[in-house]
């Protein structure tokens, strides 16, 4: 999160994975940080363990969480 944070504030596009278990934590960090509403891409948990056919599947739902993410204008 911190990461992702970081890019955006340097003006780069940034997008950040987080697992189901993480959610809340994510978005107390994020809130700690002064961007409450940070937007983020959840996905299911665990990933380690998952085929390569389901990690296809993860993939498919995080691109589609993701790209509106990165097409929001700046600043909004």
């Amino acid at each position: 999160l911190h990461d992702g944070i970081s890019f955006e504030q340097l003006g780069k596009r940034a997008v950040v994975l987080c697992t189901e278990p993480f959610e809340v934590t994510v978005r107390n960090i994020a809130r700690m940080l002064g961007l409450p509403d940070y937007p983020f891409v959840r996905l299911e948990h665990p990933i380690g363990s998952r085929t390569p056919p389901e990690i296809k599947i993860l993939a498919e739902a995080a691109y589609n969480q993701a790209l509106p993410i990165l097409m929001e204008p700046e600043g909004s």
